[in-house]
């Protein structure tokens, strides 16, 4: 007789508990923070999770986008961190800038990323550094003989640093030139003759500009992270130097993340759970597959509890990276 009044009170419990869980959202929304503008990758991933991600959080709460471009997304995560509520109706795109920044600009970031606990990834999100056709450039030979204007976002993006790090490392003559707030203006830029060579997500490609592909209105020099391109040589196969290529690793880790999301510090830990079983069920759904499908996006899943792993075991730069980085993003 105790053990079934026991049994009861567990049950009545758990169903209680759920019932909270269903309260908590039903009639709330879920906003997805994008640090980057309206229609770049960033923000078709961002529009597919929306379309799909609140059927599978108990109660149903709509899910709606906000856009705050600004500072190589830094800005969207310290708004996240520091003014955003830390109740888990509020989730964050990680921009490639989550983890170069606070390492080598910790009075900028304004957060620590080690406090964030990451919700999921949708893709990884390799970049490729591409020429349109008209430039002649087809290698990164090509890019030594003679300057060519290269568009990126802002000086302390990864957009940026990779660039500079290339001419670094192989002499190439790329000149950077700010300012190009996403792969929608960038892609403007490159098809109206304005700038020569850029660096796109290569899912961005496939997604947003199959022709390019097809048509081959762009030749794809060299791929910038860890992703592999069919037929592309990756940037860091190419350097030998161990300091080098360490420094280069640095910069590239944050395509491994690609679209992933993140949770403010200090959510709490059942609304962690709640909206990383809610994502996890996100990219399982066969409607979401079919979706992504039909917006050319590419999935490529991985659970939070994978991601805060991979964080936790990628280490510190060493100081020497973290100064030669901090010049590029023009810190020291």
């Amino acid at each position: 007789m105790r053990k079934s009044v026991l049994a009861l009170t567990a049950f009545v419990a758990l169903a209680g508990a759920a019932q909270a869980q269903d309260d908590f959202y039903r009639g709330k929304q879920i906003r997805i923070v994008v640090g980057s503008e309206v229609g770049g990758g960033f923000s078709s991933y961002a529009q597919l999770l929306s379309s799909h991600f609140g059927k599978y959080v108990p109660g149903n709460p709509a899910v709606v986008i906000e856009h705050r471009p600004g500072s190589g997304g830094v800005n969207a995560i310290d708004y996240v961190a520091n003014a955003g509520p830390k109740d888990g109706t509020i989730i964050a795109v990680a921009m490639p800038n989550f983890f170069v920044t606070p390492f080598v600009e910790p009075k900028a970031a304004k957060f620590d990323p080690a406090k964030f606990h990451f919700i999921g990834r949708m893709s990884d999100f390799g970049r490729a550094l591409v020429a349109w056709h008209t430039s002649g450039m087809k290698t990164l030979d090509d890019l030594k003989t003679k300057e060519t204007v290269l568009a990126t976002s802002a000086r302390r993006s990864t957009t940026t640093i990779q660039p500079v790090l290339i001419n670094e490392i192989f002499g190439t003559k790329m000149k950077i030139v700010t300012g190009f707030m996403g792969s929608g203006p960038t892609a403007v830029a490159l098809e109206q003759g304005e700038v020569q060579v850029s660096t796109i997500a290569y899912s961005t490609l496939l997604s947003l500009h199959p022709d390019w592909l097809r048509d081959k209105k762009i030749n794809i020099i060299a791929g910038l992270d860890f992703t592999d391109i069919p037929g592309v040589t990756k940037i860091r196969d190419l350097i030998d130097d161990p300091q080098k290529k360490a420094m280069w690793d640095f910069v590239a880790l944050p395509s491994e993340f690609g679209t992933a999301y993140v949770t403010a510090p200090g959510v709490p830990e059942d609304r962690l759970r709640i909206l990383r079983q809610a994502f996890d069920a996100t990219m399982k759904s066969d409607e979401m597959i079919a979706d992504a499908k039909r917006r050319n996006l590419d999935l490529n899943p991985k659970s939070g509890e994978d991601l805060d792993q991979l964080f936790a075991k990628a280490g510190t730069p060493t100081p020497e990276i973290i100064k030669h980085v901090g010049g590029i993003m023009g810190v020291n």
